[in-house]
């Protein structure tokens, strides 16, 4: 079971969970006889509406059904969400009358009120702002700086993949300013299926360019790292012809891959955020204007190699040392590409 899918039912069962406890509350505040209904029935209605309105949110949302409708601005997604979720309170009448009556509760004569559309509009709400937030800094992150742990700098080991898309100058010239900024954000958008796939971290979009970063062992565990970059190259050989239908083009990328120790600092005041400092950025950064200067795809360092065991169909071609911009001393890397 891919990373991604496992942590999206993991998602989905503790929020279901969280409806279910969040019902009997809902008794508590709005319902005057709340006494004369037993508390299970509520924890029921908890888990009906809780499977029907997770579901459509955490599992068939983030799946490729629904991608064309991920591309739509922001208050679109607010109005299927407003949609969803008053979709979710006559399902959960309709299944809980079967279920408490053995006969099917009459929608026309439900009238649960604003209240309840609020009350659960709410708790949507903010599981949403939490996962999104999660999304943008990664889940361990969060929890991370919730916690303050990088309040104050700490060292950590980390695996870096700066992913570079070719060619941008041109694609400029012959696209504009305008042409360019719609093919990243489309690229930027198509790249995110194989990161989560590969139980990436995005941490920052730089112009043409994307850090991807994970744990160090995390990032090496099933080569995921060199994975992600593989999976990123098949996610736009697949998208294609749509890219060259639209942009008259199709998208390469190419990239640099190191890890080691690096600095991790809470920074800002009014906009705060997470960054990353260190030789092992640096040199992940150099490494991708290697790969550009080689003209190779990916290019990682020999370090970080030797911890990792490729999968198969994945080989290893060594290339000359090189002395870095801002080192003193040279640097073994080599390039990865895999068999026909």
């Amino acid at each position: 079971m891919r990373y991604r899918t496992k942590r999206n039912l993991t998602l989905f069962a503790v929020l279901v969970l969280v409806s279910a406890s969040f019902a009997p509350l809902y008794g508590v505040i709005f319902v005057p006889d709340f006494s004369d209904r037993p508390i299970f029935s509520y924890v029921l209605d908890g888990l009906i509406g809780g499977t029907f309105l997770w579901s459509g949110v955490i599992l068939l949302w983030p799946s490729k059904i629904c991608a064309p409708l991920r591309r739509l601005a922001v208050p679109w997604h607010v109005l299927m969400l407003l949609v969803y979720t008053a979709l979710s309170i006559p399902f959960t009448e309709f299944v809980g009358g079967l279920w408490h009556s053995d006969q099917t509760a009459p929608l026309n004569d439900f009238d649960p009120g604003l209240s309840l559309f609020l009350y659960i509009l709410v708790i949507v709400f903010g599981a949403l702002v939490v996962i999104e937030v999660a999304s943008i800094i990664g889940p361990r992150i969060l929890v991370n700086f919730l916690a303050g742990r990088y309040h104050k700098p700490a060292e950590e080991r980390r695996v870096f993949l700066f992913v570079d898309l070719v060619g941008s100058t041109a694609m400029a010239r012959e696209l504009g300013d305008m042409g360019v900024q719609r093919l990243l954000t489309r690229f930027f958008f198509d790249l995110g299926k194989p990161v989560a796939d590969n139980s990436g971290e995005i941490h920052a979009y730089v112009g043409d360019m994307v850090i991807i970063t994970w744990p160090y062992e995390k990032g090496l565990h099933n080569a995921r790292c060199v994975r992600c970059f593989f999976g990123i190259q098949d996610a736009l050989e697949k998208n294609a012809k749509s890219y060259e239908k639209e942009f008259g083009l199709r998208p390469q990328i190419r990239a640099g891959l190191h890890g080691g120790p690096v600095i991790v600092s809470e920074c800002g005041d009014f906009k705060k955020s997470v960054v990353y400092f260190g030789d092992t950025m640096n040199t992940t950064g150099r490494l991708e204007g290697v790969a550009k200067a080689l003209k190779q795809d990916l290019v990682i360092t020999r370090a970080l190699l030797d911890d990792l065991t490729l999968s198969q169909g994945v080989v290893a071609h060594n290339l000359e040392a090189v002395t870095l911009r801002g080192h003193k001393n040279t640097t073994e890397i080599a390039a990865l590409s895999r068999t026909k």
